[in-house]
């Protein structure tokens, strides 16, 4: 088909050629293009009179404007349809839990010392459920996946269950359960989800049920679990080159925990904070927590894997940041993301990097990282002398499970 040719030029148009406008303003008024004007003033021998600085700064200032508008628009309509996006797949989370797990009866509380009761917090995080680490590609020294990350979170359970009942002499009025992100293993190693040893749904489905069984078994334990949350890197969208500074919140992490909290909602002593920030911040026992996945802090050696200079940053900002506001800094720093167990002072408490469930894999093999086992934290807040007894329960021991996950969407 031929493009349809431009209209002649009336006699109003040409009229307005010969004036003093420039070929922007004779295009706002007649529709036609800058180079076409350009073009039949220099055949029609018209010479326009050169424009003024004050006009060309003026002029420049508007396209600026124009263009700044633009992009600040294009990235407000994306970033409206992404948290849009995000919404509805929280709700559909909600919707999709077909059953809330019943509570199981409290235990019988042995007798405690007559101590000040104190608040257990226990670190769950970087499960990376649907990751998949093969012996063959780790010199045989690593391995991973769904059945192995059931075990481990079996053990998991085993340990508080027996700590808190066995290893414990003061009365535990609480448990704080910190999810720390990474729970899923996301879809960032291949270029296509349809590749994954684990489709995403697989490992969300698997992932939701298995930690609401973990809820409702440790739940007994304690007259009230408070459940606080972060998101992970690794459960990003696909799309995302690197972790968003806005709308953070929003990847598979927070649609993960939508869901295990619907599935946990009949549990009544079990409490959910979910919200949009991109750090948990909450108080056990007086003392101030700051609870992140850790994927913000950059740099360190991969012998011990500490980004000492990034913690020192975090540390100081968040102190000043605080202080500019009269409010106390944090007490105590949580993080993930390092899978391994590291403990930094600082003047008001410490830094804590919680361990990881998958242990030794391609990465950490080929990045020269220390092979350290897979690990989570467990640990005492006393009101008047803060963080006491600490746990670090080694996973590598849980060799099986009780989990009975619903069928028709395995996880391998």
């Amino acid at each position: 088909m031929k493009p349809t040719p431009a209209p002649n030029w009336t006699q109003e148009e040409k009229d307005l050629l010969k004036t003093n406008l420039t070929n922007a303003e004779i295009s706002e008024k007649t529709g036609r293009s800058e180079p076409a004007i350009r073009g039949i003033r220099q055949r029609l021998g018209i010479s326009t009179a050169p424009t003024s600085f004050e006009q060309d700064k003026d002029r420049s200032k508007e396209q600026y404007w124009k263009r700044e508008y633009d992009t600040l628009h294009t990235k407000y309509e994306k970033a409206v349809k992404q948290a849009s996006v995000s919404e509805q797949l929280v709700d559909l989370a909600r919707d999709l839990a077909p059953i809330t797990y019943d509570p199981r009866p409290s235990l019988v509380v042995k007798k405690k010392g007559s101590g000040a009761a104190q608040s257990a917090v226990l670190m769950l995080t970087d499960t990376h459920v649907g990751q998949f680490i093969c012996p063959d590609q780790t010199l045989g020294f690593g391995g991973y996946n769904f059945d192995i990350f059931l075990n481990r979170l079996q053990f998991l359970q085993d340990g508080v269950t027996s700590i808190l009942e066995d290893h414990t002499t003061t009365k535990v009025d609480e448990l704080v359960l910190c999810l720390g992100g990474d729970m899923l293993d996301g879809a960032l190693i291949h270029g296509a989800e349809a590749k994954q040893k684990n489709t995403l749904f697989s490992q969300f489905y698997g992932a939701g049920h298995a930690i609401a069984q973990f809820i409702r078994n440790i739940a007994p334990l304690v007259p009230k679990v408070r459940i606080k949350c972060v998101v992970g890197n690794h459960p990003r969208w696909q799309n995302q080159h690197k972790m968003p500074t806005d709308n953070r919140y929003s990847n598979l992490d927070q649609f993960l925990y939508a869901y295990i909290a619907a599935l946990t909602s009949g549990i009544k002593t079990v409490e959910w904070s979910l919200d949009q920030q991109p750090f948990a911040l909450f108080d056990v026992q007086g003392f101030r927590f700051h609870l992140s996945h850790g994927d913000h802090l950059r740099g360190g050696d991969k012998a011990l894997g500490i980004p000492n200079h990034a913690v020192g940053r975090m540390v100081s900002s968040t102190a000043q940041l605080y202080g500019k506001h009269d409010l106390a800094a944090p007490h105590y720093y949580l993080l993930g993301h390092m899978h391994r167990g590291i403990v930094l002072p600082h003047a008001r408490g410490s830094v804590l990097v919680n361990g990881g469930f998958p242990g030794l894999d391609g990465y950490g093999l080929m990045s020269g990282f220390s092979p350290v086992d897979p690990s989570q934290l467990l640990f005492f807040v006393h009101p008047k002398f803060g963080k006491t007894a600490t746990y670090d329960i080694q996973l590598k021991f849980g060799k099986s499970h009780s989990y009975a996950l619903p069928p028709g969407f395995d996880c391998k």
